[in-house]
């Protein structure tokens, strides 16, 4: 199994892909969502250069407009929302080997975590 190694001395932004798999508005776990984002704002502030969410209902697209009326252009910038789980933007700035097949990429899919 490939691993991602960070460059030692290089401050690295990341890209995240978040797979709602077709979850409605109501199903996605907010409470957790909430958490992980607030651990990683503290620890890693300022690291996310692009999120991708994929598989997302309408519901999220237009939720995600009304909030973003209220955000900087800088936090909107960085949240791409697409209804497939494949979007090619992501290999404008990904290699195709960083990231796992059922989103497009050439890397092995996750099937075993921590």
């Amino acid at each position: 199994m490939k691993r991602t190694v960070f460059i030692l001395g290089q401050v690295e932004c990341w890209n995240l892909i978040y797979d709602l798999g077709g979850m409605g508005l109501s199903e996605i776990p907010t409470k957790l969502l909430k958490n992980v984002l607030k651990k990683i704002s503290l620890n890693y502030g300022g690291r996310l250069f692009k999120l991708w969410i994929v598989n997302a209902p309408s519901s999220v697209s237009v939720s995600w407009k009304i909030v973003s009326a209220f955000l900087d252009d800088v936090t909107v910038n960085k949240v791409k929302i697409v209804k497939k789980n494949t979007d090619k933007s992501i290999f404008e700035i990904c290699d195709p080997s960083q990231v796992e097949e059922k989103y497009g990429g050439t890397q092995a899919n996750r099937t075993q975590f921590w």
